[in-house]
């Protein structure tokens, strides 16, 4: 085994600098498991983007309006297939009367 010898540098600097790359390869490896998951989104976070409630969350995923995807204990829901189900509403311009001319 071949010796490192160091000159100028403290030890004290040195732990310094490990300890520093070790929390940017930890940092690193929490990133890419949160990217594994990326296009999921948790019930509450669902419930937030929608604004509403859990029990409301619920009851939309018993009526079929938003497919959820469980693994383990955990409900996730796909983020492309919750904005895909808001469903666009048509603004429809009136005149004086209430008379619709489209």
């Amino acid at each position: 085994m071949s010796s490192i010898i160091l000159s100028g540098v403290t030890l004290e600097s040195l732990l310094l600098q490990i300890e520093q790359l070790l929390d940017a390869k930890i940092g690193m490896q929490h990133q890419t498991q949160k990217t594994e998951v990326s296009g999921y989104l948790s019930r509450k976070e669902v419930a937030n983007l929608l604004k509403i409630t859990l029990p409301t969350l619920h009851d939309y995923t018993k009526q079929g309006k938003l497919q959820a995807y469980k693994i383990g204990t955990r409900v996730l829901y796909k983020e492309c297939e919750v904005k895909a189900s808001l469903e666009g509403i048509s603004s429809r311009k009136h005149k004086k009367g209430g008379v619709y001319h489209g």
